[in-house]
């Protein structure tokens, strides 16, 4: 029984590690107590889980609103959707990563690799940025484009993405590649260049993150984040595929 708590602890805590400073003693006990009891917690209900950990209901309402939730219904919904992000990362890889992918296949916008691909052509340089595992991705784009003699070059590391804004020129086309699109690094580059006469987009995993709500055009598929053990293995490979895909729409051009 223990080892099937110690594989489960930390998916609620995960969610709200930067609210645990405002809790109580009392209701980081009740936190504890659903963080380690996932399956039994989200079929209680309000005030048996109040008798089980010898507190008071309102102590739990308390805990939800220091969460930042609306009440208690707002944390059991919380709970399922954790318990269902965990009944999917136990599937099969191959089955996972073959359901992201019909899901997110729905979600590709065909008008916008068109727009895209035009933009491309119309550019005189194309810059891609990306960080962390993404900058793989961004290294795979700009020589995709540059096999087509198209002025690219890409860039991580954070001193060269600082002075994008000082680099960059009206008839540039700056993409932002980030599988969550909440990257600190490339939010604020794409601050600083909208308020430049300069062209931006984004390829992400996310059709509503920050980043893209900045770009202009924000290219996705939108997949659901996944977590095992502590790890996101939320699929990549859409990013690469979005990067072809857009390849393929500007050779037509």
């Amino acid at each position: 029984m223990a080892s099937k708590r110690g594989t489960q602890m930390g998916k609620i805590l995960d969610q709200f590690g930067n609210h645990l400073a405002k809790l109580t003693s009392t209701e980081k006990q009740v936190l504890y107590y659903i963080d380690q009891h996932l399956q039994d917690a989200m079929h209680l209900s309000l005030t048996e889980i109040a008798k089980v950990n010898a507190v008071s209901t309102t102590t739990i309402i308390r805990m939800a609103h220091k969460l930042e939730l609306e009440g208690f219904s707002e944390l059991k919904y919380m709970l399922k959707k954790s318990s269902q992000q965990q009944e999917r990362s136990s599937d099969s890889p191959i089955e996972l990563y073959k359901r992201e992918f019909i899901s997110a296949f729905d979600t590709i916008q065909p008008d916008e690799l068109e727009n895209l691909s035009d933009r491309i052509k119309r550019a005189e340089q194309v810059i891609i940025v990306g960080v962390g595992l993404s900058k793989m991705m961004a290294e795979y784009f700009s020589k995709l484009l540059m096999q087509t003699g198209k002025q690219t070059y890409y860039t991580y590391e954070s001193h060269m993405i600082d002075l994008l804004p000082n680099m960059v020129k009206p008839n540039d086309l700056v993409f932002f590649i980030s599988t969550s699109g909440e990257t600190k690094t490339l939010i604020q580059a794409a601050e600083k260049l909208s308020y430049q006469v300069v062209d931006t987009a984004a390829i992400t995993n996310s059709s509503d993150s920050t980043l893209g709500k900045i770009v202009k055009t924000n290219l996705s598929m939108t997949v659901e984040k996944v977590n095992f053990a502590g790890y996101d293995i939320t699929a990549r490979s859409t990013l690469m595929l979005l990067i072809d895909l857009l390849f393929a729409s500007y050779l037509k051009k």
